[in-house]
């Protein structure tokens, strides 16, 4: 059974390389993508932030304004004599109260001291005070307008913000001071701030650096807590310096912020525009996620499309290696492979073909010069061998008889001395090309030595295999009477012949020895004849 992962398939290879381009591709293209929509988010957000925090804090600026001039044009309206009569100043301040409320804890004159001299709308208690320590009315007192400390009002424990400047008589002294007190979260001043978010949890933050205290804030209620220490927020320690812009940081409750400074320039506060950071780039996150989706469904599709692709792309090649391993094992003959296509596979298989077919030819002719004589093409020792088997197993079954004729050249070593080995070759091949004309095609000429040749005569009839045999032998004697012409000089070869009769009992190197000595014995009588190995 194949495995899943398999190094060293190719097809596999080719998968992982495609899927791991993809993963690669699929993660550079989000990491841009993400980098630079973040950047561009940030600065579109940022403007919008930061034109929103410049709005408000001009609202919040002209609110101050207007309560400043409010002030002042009472103050102006209020006769020295007044501060005289109680009752009648209190009648004054209600009348300028319900021409323009834009105070709504009401208007305080205080006398030189700090002691309540009159105010409206009346608050129980709020006579008997003495405000003479307030940092208003110390600024008041001296002539300059003032904004003081937001505090919580004593009387209706709601934040409230006084503001007051100073009541002059006709020569220009300052006789007494006028305060007019607003509620922080009231609906003409500050309430908007309080319920006002941006995006869906971040929202503003009013702070006075002065005074070190958060006014006020949309998304909790920190309304009149102290800001932080210095360290714990590095954007909220620079917008204390003086710091007005747009950054990114985490605030004191470990949330990465985009936030938008700007000033509330009558006052001296600043207001911050917020927004978590995790919102802001949640849309990148929501289209990141749905990329990484499309990209994992595509991912499967590529994987899906690549092996079924690659499996028919490749199977000629895979077809090919089961036909090339059969062959190696023996089970189908060694034939060209089938070219399915013409691509690569296509032209790799009819390469292997070419490689192949000279593979082939490259053994049938080391088979032929395993089984024949390299200098004649005559069948050597080993082709005998089988021949002989082969008549033996015919001589066996059908009661044939064989005969054997060893011969050995006369004269060829003086061929050989005389005119070199070049001309002794040449001897042979005619000595080979004369012998191959005396038998029958059933029959088996042989070279088996230097100047040694063996003559099988198989399937012979018993009873005329002796005659066949002498007849043969007479005939190559023959074929000798001819001189063999060699570097244009006639030379004189001859032969000695041993023959040895055989029904198929006897092996081959038995019948070689047995006709060789019979030829020893002709070359003994005389040369150029025959003798039997048997007589």
């Amino acid at each position: 059974m194949p495995r899943l992962i398999n190094p060293k398939s190719m097809a596999q290879r080719l998968i992982l390389l495609g899927m791991a381009i993809i993963l690669l591709n699929a993660f550079i293209l989000f990491g841009l993508l993400d980098r630079h929509l973040r950047q561009d988010l940030t600065e579109l957000t940022s403007n919008q932030l930061l034109t929103l925090a410049n709005y408000v804090a001009a609202q919040i600026d002209r609110d101050i304004l207007n309560r400043r001039e409010l002030l002042r044009h009472v103050a102006g309206h209020l006769p020295p004599a007044l501060l005289e009569d109680g009752t009648a100043l209190r009648d004054r301040l209600a009348e300028h109260q319900a021409v323009n409320p834009l105070f709504s804890e009401g208007l305080v004159v205080l006398d030189e001291s700090g002691r309540v001299i009159a105010d409206h709308p009346s608050v129980p208690g709020r006579d008997a005070l003495s405000l003479g320590d307030s940092d208003y009315f110390r600024q008041a007192i001296q002539g300059e307008f003032a904004i003081g400390r937001p505090l919580f009002s004593s009387a209706s424990k709601a934040p409230v913000l006084p503001m007051a400047v100073p009541l002059r008589d006709a020569d220009g002294p300052v006789r007494a001071v006028l305060v007019g007190v607003s509620g922080l979260k009231s609906p003409n001043f500050l309430q908007a701030l309080y319920e006002t978010r941006v995006g869906v949890s971040g929202g503003f933050i009013l702070t006075s650096p002065r005074d070190r205290l958060f006014i006020g804030a949309s998304f909790r209620d920190i309304t009149l807590t102290p800001t932080p220490q210095e360290g714990l927020h590095r954007q909220h320690d620079m917008a204390m310096q003086g710091f007005r812009g747009v950054g990114i940081d985490v605030n004191a409750g470990g949330i990465e912020e985009l936030a938008a400074i700007a000033s509330v320039s009558t006052s001296g506060w600043f207001l911050v525009a917020r927004i978590p950071t995790r919102e802001l780039f949640a849309p990148i996150e929501r289209l990141s996620d749905f990329m990484l989706t499309i990209g994992a469904i595509l991912a499967c599709v590529f994987l899906l499309v690549m092996v079924i692709g690659l499996r028919h792309q490749l199977r000629p090649l895979r077809e090919a290696a089961h036909h090339a391993e059969c062959m190696t094992r023996g089970e189908i003959p060694l034939a060209p492979l089938p070219v399915a296509r013409d691509d690569e596979v296509g032209h790799l298989t009819a390469a292997f073909n070419r490689v192949l077919e000279k593979l082939l030819e490259s053994r049938a002719e080391m088979e032929y010069l395993a089984r024949h004589d390299g200098l004649t093409g005559l069948p050597n020792r080993q082709l005998l061998a089988t021949h002989v088997q082969h008549a033996q197993s015919r001589a066996q079954r059908h009661g044939y008889g064989l005969a054997i004729l060893y011969l050995d050249l006369d004269g060829f070593k003086a061929i050989n001395d005389r005119l070199g080995h070049g001309a002794g070759d040449a001897a042979l091949c005619e000595t080979a090309k004369r012998l191959s004309g005396v038998i029958r095609g059933e029959d088996t000429l042989a070279r088996i030595g230097g100047d040694e040749f063996v003559i099988l005569l198989a399937d012979l009839d018993p009873d005329e295999a002796r005659e066949v045999a002498e007849l043969v032998a007479r005939k190559c004697l023959g074929v000798f009477e001819r001189p063999v012409r060699v570097q244009d000089q006639d030379c004189r070869l001859g032969t000695s012949l041993g023959l040895v009769l055989d029904h198929g009992e006897r092996t081959l190197d038995a019948l070689l020895t047995a006709a060789d000595m019979a030829m020893y014995r002709a070359k003994e009588a005389g040369r150029g004849r025959f003798c039997w190995a048997d007589d």
